[in-house]
């Protein structure tokens, strides 16, 4: 029996086991297929996305498209200003010549030239564009810089003939009709220009339509210039030019070293010139140091002889103002011994008495030095003041010549000056010509003095 029963329960335990293979088999094969079906679902969710972002593109193609169908108008031209508060872009219609007004949205379409998206804040003025817009409400549909434009950038050597509207730019030729010209946000005309501006010009073919000032131009006027006339003036790069009175100068703005020279000193100084202003400059710094003179009063024996100060016949009738220092003098007169020697000036005030023997005497030139009383010196400052406050002395001709009264620098021929009484030597000086002297008598007659002499000879 109990061996029975023990093959019974064999016989059942073998029977189990296919059952329970099979179910753990059906199990697995149930859980690869409720797998299979979830990733499925999520393909054919992500595939949904995908359908619907292509058809959302599809669909704001479909809208600029539209946009674009909108636009009965199309045009080029200059821009002129962006209102941002109002939305709207003033415009020069270069096709119809005349201003629009055109009214933008967040949808405009807003290219560069190469035909990417840019933002208001990038157009410029000046910038010359294509545009497409509603005829009825003016409303901007699209708006893109022009690609049958050109432009120039850092213009600095332009050249403008207004009588033929030609500008002319190195070695190439333009025309221009009305172009738009602006300065600092300012509108200006081609006439306002200077050839010292930088500049970006643009335009179309052979045409300048756009003219756009990125560095402008100042001027400098020079004051307490009187020791450096005549001589010459760099300021920056700008070419030499000759210093005359109450000269401006026209210059770049920026900062510059502003150099002067007259032969015998020079200086330099830094300035600041700004766009549209005038900077006045003072050369007072620049100068040599205060000349100290002294005044000296000749008497001369005999009556008519020529006094000659370091070369130049030199009238005596009034005291002489020299600076300090060493002096070549000479008397002469014909039949008399002549005189030459060395007059020290180093007071302020002196008198020399000079007496010249006649050539038969066997006398020696007699020279005494002595110093003036103060009655004598206020007598000088009497004669130092007969100036003539109303009336001037013209010097017209030799011209172009630097012109001295008594060894002062009066300017430039044709010149005029105070009307001083009395008897003066004026002097004529000019780089290669002989320098000549003429001794001038002014007389007190209540009236102007126009003095015209021959003009200077050639060095040879």
């Amino acid at each position: 029996m109990e061996s029975n029963g023990k093959s019974k329960k064999n016989k059942m335990e073998i029977k189990i086991r296919p059952i329970i293979s099979l179910l753990i088999g059906l199990t697995f094969f149930t859980l690869i297929i409720i797998i299979a079906f979830f990733e499925a679902g999520n393909g054919q969710k992500s595939g949904s996305k995908k359908n619907n972002r292509k058809s959302s593109n599809i669909k704001a193609e479909e809208d600029l498209s539209s946009a674009y169908n909108n636009a009965d108008s199309n045009s080029y031209g200059i821009i002129l200003e962006i209102n941002k508060t109002d939305k709207i872009i003033r415009l020069y219609d270069i096709d119809q010549k005349a201003e629009i007004n055109l009214n933008y949205t967040g949808a405009t379409n807003i290219l560069d030239k190469y035909g990417q998206a840019i933002a208001i804040g990038q157009v410029e003025i000046g910038l010359i564009v294509d545009v497409a817009y509603e005829s009825h409400n003016k409303k901007l549909i699209s708006l893109q810089t022009s690609s049958r434009a050109w432009e120039y950038i850092g213009v600095n050597n332009m050249t403008l003939e207004p009588d033929n509207k030609i500008i002319k730019i190195a070695n190439a030729k333009y025309t221009y009709e009305n172009p738009v010209v602006i300065d600092n946000d300012k509108f200006i005309t081609m006439e306002d220009l200077a050839i010292q501006d930088e500049l970006t010009i643009r335009g179309i073919d052979k045409t300048i339509w756009s003219v756009i000032v990125t560095k402008g131009h100042g001027t400098v006027k020079l004051k307490d210039y009187e020791a450096f006339l005549g001589g010459s003036i760099t300021v920056g790069y700008e070419a030499v030019q000759e210093i005359t009175e109450d000269m401006t100068i026209t210059v770049r703005e920026g900062n510059y070293n502003l150099t002067v020279e007259n032969g015998e000193y020079s200086g330099t100084k830094n300035i600041t010139v700004y766009r549209n202003q005038e900077t006045i400059v003072s050369l007072g710094d620049l100068g040599p140091e205060e000349i100290e003179y002294g005044h000296i009063s000749f008497e001369i024996t005999p009556f008519g002889a020529d006094l000659f100060i370091d070369g130049e016949i030199t009238p005596y009738a009034n005291p002489i103002k020299l600076a300090y220092g060493e002096h070549n003098i000479e008397v002469s007169l014909g039949g008399y011994l002549t005189y030459q020697g060395i007059l020290k000036v180093d007071k302020s005030h002196k008198k020399i008495q000079i007496t010249l023997p006649q050539l038969s005497s066997r006398d020696s030139v007699s020279v005494i030095e002595t110093q003036p009383d103060e009655e004598e010196i206020e007598g000088e400052s009497d004669i130092d003041s007969i100036v003539d406050m109303d009336h001037l002395i013209y010097i017209q001709n030799p011209s172009g010549v630097s012109v001295y009264l008594n060894g002062e620098f009066k300017g430039i021929s044709p010149v005029s000056f105070q009307k001083v009484i009395g008897s003066h030597v004026l002097t004529f000086i000019k780089q290669g010509y002989k320098t000549k002297s003429y001794t001038i008598n002014i007389a007190d007659d209540g009236l102007d003095t126009y003095i015209s002499l021959p003009d200077l000879q050639p060095e040879n």
